[in-house]
């Protein structure tokens, strides 16, 4: 970068020695433009910068406008736009419609934020330039030996809070949860965003040669989604073969709600219910907005839904779709079936679709049968995966010739017939106005693809459910559960006899979504389940993907003369994620979602989270994810030491526990960290579940409760729960899965709640109770229990939770603590002085300590007597004699800077060499202040009081 220019990244204060000692590498698609070095308020480094340009075969694109939700929370803007609202709202009976009045307001609102947008940008770049320019100065008088300490000091937090602001967007733009405060931009954040981008370079068109090259690529993307949402035939014989044979309608009282006319009540339930923080459709507007606006917004919306029922079509950019590619993470990136299109709806669209979904919601059971689980209220995945699983276990234990089938849909969501659908949901008994507004929803609409940040010429949307629409997912259910209903109703597709159903039960389906798994008898069933595959597809345009659908065989099976049609699987077969059928599922199952879930660890240690934030992640983000195998398998010993070990490997970095495991697992009001016990939760939640399933089952004449009960009555009858009944059957060889069951209550919940009110919640509370509180040396147990609620402060940083609670649990990698386990020759304090560096040495005994201490007098002084300033002050946050509670608090927070500092410098000495003056850590101490006072919102803890 200017070979010829005189321009040095680094040089000295007095300016005796200077280099070019920073680089920049480039990739050779990336075609340098202008370039600068300039003074930055973070490092002694200046900046090396350069713009450049992408000449690769396809660039990225410019994307698609959306609104910065931020300008929502600028008053004045927000003030100004009701102002010009209304005065959008006078012009009205300028327009034919109502729709025609709001495709025009949304454009009007598109100008004003994108104008609004401009001006801030522009202002922000003005602010920042002026900031760069005045650092750059000041830094050249200081060369020349000026006093410009408090100047540059000043420039440097004014371009600090600009930076965080940066900071703060990328963060935002990862759409990561469980952010602790004031964290900082890392590369976890640009790990994840670049991850979320998958560009498409190349595709392979219908004929198999590859393409690439913008016109190219969006050419086959245009293609391919336009014969995929081509019209799917429906042929009208086997479409009436079906409709007949629905067993389940709807009353006309319990379609009444479905066709009453909308409230303004039902379309704000669904815009406050919304998720924030979601990619609007093409308009750019987001659900913040109509929030924020609603008082205006709503009656005009509310009007729009009742012209849609009495026109039967869509205002145009209701109509419109974006489709955002998502690779599925297989198989090749050339072939676009690996590529999951979601739409990106328009929000008034997804209200008016909310709004229905949540009719539906009410009465979808009355007509969808409890084999699945999908979208209905008061059922679970569980529910379907527990029938799979006990099923097995039965045809297993009585040798049952037995065939499990999970058949795989092609396209399933995109390619369900409209005319198919609009006839299934009158067939159901939905009425005639809430089809009438489904099928103006899916009248004349489009879609565009979003690829690379371009986007493809629209093309029509004439078959399937928008994957993205609140509604399509029960709509797709009503769709499939017509072949559900066909596979129960036909006798030449035997399944599972149900115990204690007399003979009449049977477990054939058990579905979620357009996942369905069969229970066959015999291969005719198999062949017979084909053939049922293949008229459902000729009624509604679905396909059954023979080649990926899979078999699993069990007991003595006879071999027939034609070959099954469906692929036969080895040992194992996985259905919604969880593995079945051989010994050892179970492990496979959780060793596969381990192994997955400690991938994820490690790019959450690139965050540089304290031990509350990991304990946040793993409560958030790790928690939930093993539940769903929780539910299915539960953990044994070698797992739950597995999960424990994963655990403490994330919260320690990868070194040593200095903690008890056990003490960290108990709550902060008793000397713990609260370190989620997630194997002892994870146990629980399997109980759970075996308790929801039978004890609390609503529908008992459902093959899931019969055939849990077949297994888990004689435990109950154990424990005293069930009542001896010879006409009820049951299984006296406990599975291994269920002996769990009994082993946990026995050995932890003795004493528990009646079983019908148990949750997760409730038996780890119960297997927690007997946490004992940790002692503190000599102190009496209710003084100790007041340090704990020091040390879990809410008035703290987390990082200064967690350095005052290892002080007193002997955590930190002092001298002492090191040599103790071997990992250290010394134990003596590194600052010169006889005696061991124990925490307390570090905190109270070193000179060192004490020197800060006297230099920090008038800062103590301002909330406490520095007389009352002990050991214990700070150590435990006591301190003797009368004070208030608010000077209390003060000085626990100060003296949590002291030690977060104190340490800080500790470590600067050991493992840099570096002395670090009184002067400069009381500043630094200021500086902890100073953020406090940030965090607070308030200018109560500013260097001039302290």
């Amino acid at each position: 970068m200017g070979p010829n220019a005189r321009n040095y990244s680094w040089s000295r204060p007095d300016g005796s020695v200077r280099s070019r000692i920073d680089f920049l590498f480039i990739s050779p698609t990336v075609k340098p433009g202008r370039n600068s070095m300039v003074a930055v308020h973070f490092s002694d480094h200046r900046a090396v910068s350069f713009e450049g340009e992408l000449t690769g075969k396809f660039p990225a694109g410019p994307g698609s406008w959306k609104l910065n939700c931020s300008l929502l929370e600028n008053e004045e803007l927000v003030a100004n736009l009701r102002v010009a609202y209304v005065e959008w709202r006078d012009m009205r009976d300028l327009f034919h419609s109502a729709g025609e009045w709001w495709e025009w307001v949304k454009d009007r609102f598109r100008s004003f934020f994108q104008d609004a947008s401009r001006a801030a940008a522009r202002e922000k770049k003005r602010d920042f330039r002026q900031l760069q320019s005045k650092l750059q100065r000041l830094f050249e008088l200081e060369l020349r030996g000026w006093d410009v300490d408090d100047e540059l000091e000043e420039t440097r937090k004014g371009l600090a809070e600009h930076f965080r602001e940066e900071s703060r967007k990328i963060i935002f733009r990862t759409r990561t949860e469980n952010l602790e405060k004031d964290e900082k931009c890392n590369s976890f954040f640009f790990k994840k965003l670049h991850s979320a981008r998958t560009p498409l370079v190349e595709l392979r068109d219908s004929e198999g040669n590859l393409q690439s090259g913008k016109e190219h690529v969006m050419r086959v993307v245009t293609d391919f989604y336009g014969e995929l949402y081509s019209p799917k035939s429906s042929e009208r014989s086997q479409a009436d073969s079906f409709l007949k044979g629905i067993s389940k309608t709807l009353s006309p009282e319990e379609r009444e709600g479905l066709n009453a006319p909308f409230t303004l009540e039902e379309l704000h339930l669904a815009a406050t219910t919304s998720k924030r923080g979601k990619t609007p459709g093409s308009d750019g507007l987001p659900v913040e907005l109509y929030v924020e606006l609603w008082d205006l917004i709503g009656p005009d919306l509310l009007e729009l839904c009742g012209e849609v029922v009495g026109k039967g079509s869509l205002p145009q950019s209701l109509r419109e779709g974006m489709i955002t590619l998502l690779y599925k993470q297989k198989g090749e990136k050339e072939d676009l079936k690996n590529w999951r299109p979601i739409s990106l709806l328009n929000v008034d669209h997804k209200l008016l679709a909310k709004a229905m979904a949540n009719r539906l919601k009410k009465v979808i059971e009355k007509i969808v049968h409890p084999d699945q689980t999908c979208g209905i209220p008061g059922r679970q995945i569980a529910d379907s995966l527990a029938l799979v699983r006990d099923t097995i276990e039965y045809v297993k234990s009585r040798k049952v010739p037995t065939a499990l089938v999970s058949l795989d849909q092609e396209k399933a969501f995109d390619r369900v017939s409209h005319e198919f659908m609009d006839r299934t949901l009158r067939a159901l008994g939905l009425g005639d106005f809430f089809c009438d507004v489904v099928t103006a929803m899916y009248r004349d609409t489009s879609s565009t693809a979003l690829v690379n940040g371009w986007r493809t010429d629209p093309f029509p949307v004439l078959s399937g459910v928008r994957q993205g629409c609140p509604l399509s997912p029960l709509l797709f259910i009503c769709v499939i559960e017509l072949l559900a209903e066909r596979i129960r109703q036909n006798r030449d597709i035997r399944g599972v006899i149900v115990p204690g159903s007399s003979g009449k039960g049977e477990v054939k389906c058990s579905l979620y979504m357009d996942d369905v798994s069969v229970f066959c008898a015999d291969g005719h069933s198999i062949k017979e389940l084909e053939k049922t595959c293949i008229e459902f597809g000729k009624a509604s345009g679905a396909k059954i993907n023979s080649a990926k659908s899979e078999t699993l065989l069990f007991g003595h099976w006879t071999p027939t003369r034609d070959p099954l049609p469906f692929p036969i699987k080895q040992d194992f077969l996985k259905i919604l994620g969880v593995w079945f059928g051989g010994k050892g599922a179970a492990e496979k199952s959780w060793e596969e979602r381990l192994a997955k879930t400690k991938q994820k660890l490690g790019l959450w240690s690139l965050r540089k989270l304290t031990i509350e934030g990991k304990s946040l992640v793993l409560r958030n983000e790790t928690l939930p994810v093993l539940l769903y195998i929780a539910q299915v398998w539960p953990v044994q010993t070698r797992t739950a030491k597995a999960i424990t070990r994963m655990i403490f490997y994330f919260i320690w970095n990868s070194k040593m526990d200095r903690v008890k495991r056990e003490v960290m697992f108990k709550t902060h009001d008793k000397g713990g960290k609260g370190v989620p016990d997630i194997a002892t939760i994870l146990r629980g939640t399997f109980v759970c579940h075996c308790v929801r399933n039978t004890l609390r089952a609503k529908d008992e004449s459902h093959a899931g409760f019969l055939m849990a009960r077949f297994f888990l009555l004689p435990t109950w009858r154990r424990l005293g729960w069930a009542e001896w009944d010879s006409s009820v059957p049951y299984n006296w060889e406990t599975p291994w899965f269920y002996k769990e069951v009994e082993k946990l209550i026995k050995e932890h919940c003795p004493a528990a709640p009646a079983p019908t009110q148990w949750t997760p919640k409730i038996i780890h509370r119960q297997i927690r109770a007997r946490d004992v509180s940790e002692p503190i040396g000599a102190l009496p147990s209710a003084t100790a229990d007041h340090v704990w609620r020091n040390v879990a402060s809410k008035r703290l940083t987390n990082q200064h939770k967690d350095i005052a609670w290892m002080a007193i649990q002997g955590g930190l990698p002092v001298r002492a603590f090191m040599h103790a386990r071997g990992l250290n020759r010394y134990k003596s304090c590194p600052r010169g002085c006889t005696a061991d560096e124990t925490t307390y040495h570090l905190f109270w005994e070193c000179a060192y300590a004490q020197d800060l201490l006297k230099a920090l007098s008038t800062e103590l002084g301002a909330w406490i007597p520095t007389t009352c300033i002990t050991a214990d002050s700070v150590m435990y946050g006591l301190f003797p004699g009368s004070h208030a509670l608010g000077d209390l608090q003060g000085c626990w927070r100060l003296l949590c800077c002291l030690k977060d500092v104190l340490l800080f410098s500790r470590n600067r000495l050991v493992v840099g060499k570096k002395e670090t003056s009184t002067l400069v850590c009381r500043k630094m101490i200021h500086s902890l202040l100073r953020d406090y006072a940030a965090l607070d919102g308030s200018d109560d803890d500013s260097d001039d009081e302290t």
